[in-house]
């Protein structure tokens, strides 16, 4: 925070008398840098943040990010003071407060800027009788709206406590060190608070895929003996002419074994359905089973690589790698649990993923719209995945192929090599009459040879949404 000595130093090292106003840049909520020109000094630029735990201004040379928005008071500002001239300037009494005395079209008026620690921080357009025009932050307790008059409250004794301008460089300017110091103070705390951000949906994304793991290592151990249910189901089968329905149960034996067995039946169902009751309980865990091991496998990769990607994120200090992992990852949790089948996150783009029949006809009812990609492995059955597409662009080849990995990975064909696909918009799809649930026939498709890249295949199943 700027004290009232460095405050003097600063403007006696900026030639404001006499320099025009030519632009306003808006950098956010809380600050912004103003253009000038002076016949002397020609062009030059200061930055004002006002309101924060950096609140300062200084002369400055850096291009600072624009908002994408302008605020209420930027506009004003840029209506009202571009091509206005400042006739004085006055630093209040032993304060961290200045004004601009203004001339534009022969009317003056004034712009004060407090760079407090509290909620008088402000800037405050007013003029010449001292009623606002206009402030940066409304502030109705302290009169600080629009058609108020303005209190400076100068103070009439300088303060009990003494202060010094920092020491800095003898070779720069206070303004040059000024800029840097918080700069770099600026920067260094977006940096903490971005892997502070990063370390959270770290904690977060991990501790979802252990428990994944472990919800798929429960269902491995509670389907794990799905081959009794077709020994039994076998066995049943062999002694069929002996149920009757209204039986309980039936005690056979099982040669293999040597032993008798007693088989449970369901009072109210015929013998054929008590004997497909036991096959469908062998074909659902046995599903499940492998679907769990499936996985496992794919989890366990994913913590491996999500693991080592968090770890060379909190390790750089490239500020733009993790804002766009911050904004990664909240936009993967915002589209994240909307859809009807897994989702992946890929370079910006929502890949879908149907892993049955009910799964890809719910996507397409449901989550795909005309415009977005479908792709799908010929000659096998299995999931079709669906490519969001972003307005006003073009699916990249490489999500394409991303995709065609996916529903290779997601299809009967996983274990090949190597597989023909084909991929259309699903504008182009159309449902086949009285055919089974999902299927759908493409139009105007094209077609895709995929051989399969192991680094790709494990990238992009790293990239899947919780």
């Amino acid at each position: 925070m700027l004290n009232y000595k460095e405050v003097e130093l600063l403007l006696n090292e900026i030639p404001f008398i006499d320099s025009y106003i030519q632009d306003i840049r808006e950098k956010d909520y809380h600050s912004f840098t103003l253009s000038f020109f002076n016949k002397r000094e020609k062009a030059y630029s200061v930055y004002f943040e006002i309101a924060t735990q950096n609140s300062h201004f200084s002369l400055t040379e850096r291009q600072r990010k624009k908002s994408g928005t302008m605020q209420r008071f930027t506009q004003f500002l840029k209506a009202k003071i571009i091509g206005a001239r400042i006739i004085d300037v006055h630093q209040l009494n032993w304060d961290r407060a200045f004004y601009f005395k203004l001339l534009k079209d022969e009317r003056i008026f004034f712009i004060l800027f407090r760079f407090y620690s509290g909620p008088g921080a402000n800037v405050i357009v007013y003029d010449e009788s001292g009623k606002i025009e206009e402030v940066m932050f409304r502030r109705p307790k302290r009169g600080e709206i629009s058609g108020e008059l303005l209190n400076l409250g100068e103070r009439v004794a300088p303060p009990e406590k003494e202060f010094e301008v920092r020491e800095h460089p003898a070779d720069i300017s206070f303004n040059e060190y000024i800029d840097s110091y918080y700069e770099n103070k600026s920067r260094a705390e977006s940096m903490d608070e971005l892997r502070e951000d990063v370390l959270r949906s770290r904690d977060r994304e991990i501790n979802e895929i252990e428990r994944n793991i472990k919800r798929a290592e429960e269902k491995i151990r509670s389907t794990q003996n799905y081959e009794e249910n077709k020994r039994i189901a076998d066995l049943l089968s062999s002694n069929l002419y002996q149920v009757r329905k209204g039986m309980r149960n039936i005690e056979v034996t099982d040669y293999s074994k040597e032993e008798k067995t007693t088989i449970s039946l369901r009072e109210d169902l015929s013998p054929r359905e008590n004997l497909e009751r036991y096959y469908k309980s062998y074909q659902k865990d046995k599903r499940s089973h492998e679907l769990a091991l499936e996985e496992l496998e794919s989890e366990k990769l994913r913590l491996e690589e999500r693991t080592r990607y968090y770890e060379r994120l909190l390790e750089s200090d490239d500020m733009r790698k993790l804002r766009e992992a911050s904004a990664d990852t909240k936009k993967r949790e915002s589209e994240g649990r909307r859809y009807h089948g897994p989702s992946f996150i890929d370079s910006g783009y929502t890949l879908i993923v149907g892993r049955n029949s009910k799964e890809n006809d719910e996507i397409l009812r449901h989550d795909a719209r005309g415009n977005d990609m479908w792709v799908h492995v010929r000659d096998y059955s299995g999931g079709y995945v669906i490519i969001k597409t972003q307005k006003g662009k073009d699916i990249p080849f490489n999500i394409i192929l991303d995709a065609a990995h996916l529903a290779l990975h997601y299809s009967k064909a996983k274990d090949e090599k190597s597989a023909d696909l084909y991929y259309t918009y699903v504008k182009y799809l159309r449902r086949a009459k009285d055919a089974k649930k999902g299927l759908v026939l493409p139009t105007q498709e094209k077609n895709l040879f995929l051989k399969v890249e192991e680094e790709r295949m494990r990238r992009v199943l790293s990239l899947k949404v919780d």
